[in-house]
């Protein structure tokens, strides 16, 4: 949201570009459960390094330190995860690892579905239906620095709402 300082400045290329190239979005606690819960079926890790793997992974997505810390506490009393401290070679002070426990893998997994249908529907822009989020300029109408699979999901969610000729998305 823009201070007045900032509208007083501001001009409507200024708004275009807001819609054109969206802020990053903060995750609320049912994604960041979801998120914790995909990368902790891969393997054990810790919370810093599941916030930088979410950066990475997805550039228009954050969890700031409060939701994650909630989202793990949220776990925790519901007994899905355990921790334990793992040394590192090459860091002062032991790593707050997390375990997600075995008897909550199949529901984990199901939530981690949930989590990537969230992701496919969210990708795209709500504005137009067209293109990804990160990257993709309204005003001119190009998408930039996808991957291979990005594009795919791009072309398949847009297909399915018939917005792309489907032998396109198949190609």
């Amino acid at each position: 949201m823009a201070s007045r300082r900032q509208l007083a400045t501001m001009g409507l290329p200024d708004i275009q570009r807001f819609f054109a190239e969206p802020p990053v979005q903060y995750l609320g606690l049912e994604l960041s459960v979801c998120w914790i819960l995909e990368c902790l079926l891969e393997k054990d890790d810790y919370p810093t390094a599941m916030t930088n793997k979410l950066a990475k992974s997805y550039p228009h997505l954050r969890i700031s330190e409060t939701m994650l810390q909630q989202a793990i506490e949220f776990l925790d009393r519901q007994g899905a995860i355990t921790s334990y401290s793992r040394r590192c070679p090459s860091r002062g002070r032991p790593r707050r690892m997390m375990h997600l426990a075995e008897a909550v893998h199949r529901e984990a997994r199901s939530l981690v579905a949930s989590w990537r249908s969230w992701l496919k529907e969210n990708r795209l822009n709500p504005l137009t239906g067209t293109g990804l989020v990160a990257g993709h300029s309204m005003t001119t109408g190009v998408t930039t620095g996808l991957t291979a699979e990005d594009q795919r999901l791009a072309d398949e969610l847009q297909a399915e709402r018939g917005q792309l000729d489907p032998a396109v998305a198949s190609a």
